[in-house]
């Protein structure tokens, strides 16, 4: 692109306040101070229950806004037919597959864990040359290349990091444990693995210092600080942890502490988000048919909701699904809309096409072929698709806060009636969850509610048979002495995590009552097989090895038998 006259007003987009908190993700370094130093009790205020509702709140609209983007006018749905249509159409047939095929579904999860660092960085670099266009600063061929470079190797450190077996919910705010999918990773082995960590690094600071030297020489200090502020975003997001993570230097710095890798990488998407519906929204004031802020905000919210609350709605398990939302529909839907949304974003945000570096990069002007296109919207489906957003809002909505005060709350209140009162209502809007239904009924058997515990985990079974709850009914039913009952729990406990020894064992102890002593002696072999220094495993073998040995003997004494 050619460099285009700057002016005081078109060097900024919203102002230097706005655009170097919001635009350069400079809010983030000031949180991570403040999170560093008093991290622990800050999630003790119930920064842990509110913040699903920041996320809520400004990543909606980030996916919403891209939507906007492509299908609101009649112009865009043309220009990104192939994108909006097509591409989309490939990636729902991909998810309706992905639901009932673990392979494919965990194939769409690694898409998404891969992609997501790139994305984040794409649009670091992006909105850094931004800047530095608008200030009329002299992108050499040669320059933008090393700036280029700075933003790809972090992303590269992370790409190792992700593939060389790192845990890859650190690098996206989204967890696949205990769902039905995996994230499949390359398996780069170490040493080799290692070593490319370690160059990458050092490339990667070579080209940050080197971009610096360059850019220096080209503008003042004042003219690159959104740019700077863009590389120290990036490196704050990803190299740094990424490197102190690999190298296990402690720093004793919360935020950075792996422990906390998951929950601190949602204060990054919401850095993300909000990057994202600041430019997006600037996009959309000046490139006509504004209604304000908050109309803007608010359709985005809307169509961001709907995109990801109709495919849960669809193919959850009473309707085309085969998953509770908790155990693996939540999460492919999670990753089916971020590759969605990469994908669409990768097309239309392009500063090379004319029309957006029209709007971004020169002062902002009205443009009337956006106005002269409504006239051709179908007028009957728009209140539709408002009132359906609405509707996926306000389910998204109480989702978060049945899981946050009704659940979670619940349980560490005691309060068992809330928390079956949340579930059920999570059941209504096809969030029910087996993991919870467990949980809830571990703490009614402890509050000695036997009935009810065993319809709980009789209803976690129903949604999806878990290891967990079969073990969980077989304890309670081996605590009656309906050892039939007991057997037949612990059998399919089995069956389906045969590593667990408690279960072998209580297996073991049921069939013993029921003189079923060769199924008793099996039971018995296999929970010393798993853990041979519990004594209590070989005694009860022995027990059961003698048990048949005396039925044996008494049926050769018996000459009847």
């Amino acid at each position: 692109m050619t460099t285009v006259a700057v002016t005081r007003t078109s060097r900024w987009l919203y102002g230097p306040v706005p655009d170097l908190l919001l635009g350069c993700g400079l809010w983030y370094a000031a949180a991570l101070a403040i999170l560093a130093v008093a991290g622990p009790e800050i999630r003790a205020l119930g920064t842990v229950s509110l913040l699903p509702f920041v996320v809520l709140f400004v990543s909606t609209p980030h996916y919403g806004a891209t939507l906007l983007r492509v299908y609101e006018q009649r112009e865009d749905r043309r220009a990104y037919t192939l994108f909006a249509v097509w591409v989309t159409l490939v990636l729902a047939i991909a998810f309706a597959v992905g639901v009932h095929v673990g392979i494919v579904g965990s194939v769409i999860l690694t898409l998404y864990f891969t992609w997501s660092p790139w994305h984040y960085t794409g649009q670091n670099y992006g909105i850094a040359v931004l800047f530095l266009r608008r200030r009329g600063v002299d992108l050499a061929p040669h320059v933008k290349r090393v700036l280029y470079a700075s933003f790809l190797l972090s992303y590269l450190l992370t790409f190792l990091a992700l593939h060389m077996g790192d845990t890859a919910s650190n690098y996206a705010p989204a967890s696949y444990e205990d769902t039905s999918y995996s994230f499949l990773p390359l398996g780069i082995p170490d040493p080799w693995g290692s070593f490319a960590f370690a160059i990458v690094a050092v490339a990667y600071l070579a080209s940050v210092v080197a971009a610096g030297v360059l850019l220096v020489r080209r503008a003042s200090l004042t003219e690159l600080a959104p740019a700077a502020g863009l590389i120290l975003t990036q490196a704050l997001w990803f190299s740094v942890p990424l490197a102190l993570r690999r190298w296990h230097v402690d720093t004793r710095i919360e935020p950075w502490n792996e422990d906390f890798g998951a929950y601190y990488f949602l204060w990054i998407a919401i850095g993300h988000a909000v990057q994202y519906v600041w430019i997006t929204s600037y996009y959309a004031r000046a490139g006509g048919a504004w209604r304000g802020q908050a109309v803007y905000l608010l359709k985005a919210m809307l169509a961001g909701a709907a995109l990801w609350t109709l495919p849960a709605l669809v193919f959850m398990p009473e309707l085309l699904g085969r998953l509770p939302f908790e155990a693996g529909l939540g999460v492919l839907v999670a990753a089916t809309v971020n590759v969605h949304h990469f994908i669409l974003d990768g097309a239309i945000w392009k500063l090379r096409d004319g029309r957006v570096a029209r709007i971004l990069l020169r002062p902002r002007q009205s443009e009337d072929e956006e106005a002269a296109s409504s006239a051709h919207r179908t007028r009957w489906m728009r209140p539709l698709v408002w009132v359906t957003g609405a509707v996926c809002l306000a389910i998204m909505f109480g989702a978060k806060w049945e899981r946050e005060f009704g659940v979670r709350h619940g349980f560490a209140n005691h309060d068992l009636n809330r928390v079956r009162q949340a579930i059920n209502r999570l059941e209504r809007v096809g969030r029910d969850s087996p993991k919870l239904r467990v949980e809830l009924a571990r703490a009614l058997s402890h509050e000695g509610a036997t009935p009810y515990a065993k319809l709980e985990y009789q209803a976690s079974i129903d949604l999806q048979p878990t290891a967990a709850a079969w073990l969980g009914l077989g304890m309670l039913e081996h605590g009656e002495r309906n050892w039939d009952a007991a057997a037949e729990a612990y059998q399919e406990c089995v069956t389906l995590d045969p590593r667990l020894e408690t279960a072998w064992y209580n297996l073991g102890l049921s069939r013993m009552k029921l003189g079923q002593y060769e199924h008793a002696r099996d039971a018995f072999a296999r929970a010393v097989a798993l853990n041979a220094d519990r004594g209590v495993n070989q005694q009860m073998l022995d027990k059961a090895a003698a048990a048949i040995e005396a039925r044996d003997a008494g049926s050769a004494a018996d000459p009847d038998a």
